[in-house]
């Protein structure tokens, strides 16, 4: 994919460059500034960005999925078991068995009791 990137951005160069080229030529051929083929040149510019934009965008949308299908491979050829691919530290892999049990062996308080609503009050509405 990494030379598909550098395709995208050659193909780039050479069309600001022959863009850039082209109003420079018009307008040093013309008596005065040619408004039409300066405003054509400068969307050509505008499209030329926007199509290499979405170009790039689909090549990384692509590496992401091809990494993601070759993450689910791997975790398939192991059986489903999940590893942490850097380091184990608690920072980095806070989804330890450590983890999961010290809340539950924190005690637990009980939860505190609704007030009873005051006389003469009642609902608004009811279902």
């Amino acid at each position: 994919m990494q030379w598909v990137g550098r395709l995208v951005a050659v193909v780039f160069v050479l069309g600001v460059a022959s863009l850039v080229a082209a109003i420079v030529l018009q307008v040093r051929q013309a008596e005065g500034v040619p408004p039409m083929s300066v405003f054509l040149g400068v969307t050509g510019l505008a499209m030329l960005i926007l199509l290499a934009g979405a170009c790039l965008a689909l090549i990384s949308i692509a590496t992401s999925a091809r990494q993601s299908a070759e993450a689910l491979r791997r975790m398939s050829l192991r059986g489903g078991e999940l590893r942490a691919v850097g380091p184990a530290t608690e920072a980095a892999a806070p989804f330890t068995p450590t983890s999961f049990a010290a809340p539950a062996a924190a005690p637990q308080q009980p939860a505190p009791v609704r007030p009873a609503r005051p006389a003469g009050r009642s609902l608004v509405a009811e279902r």
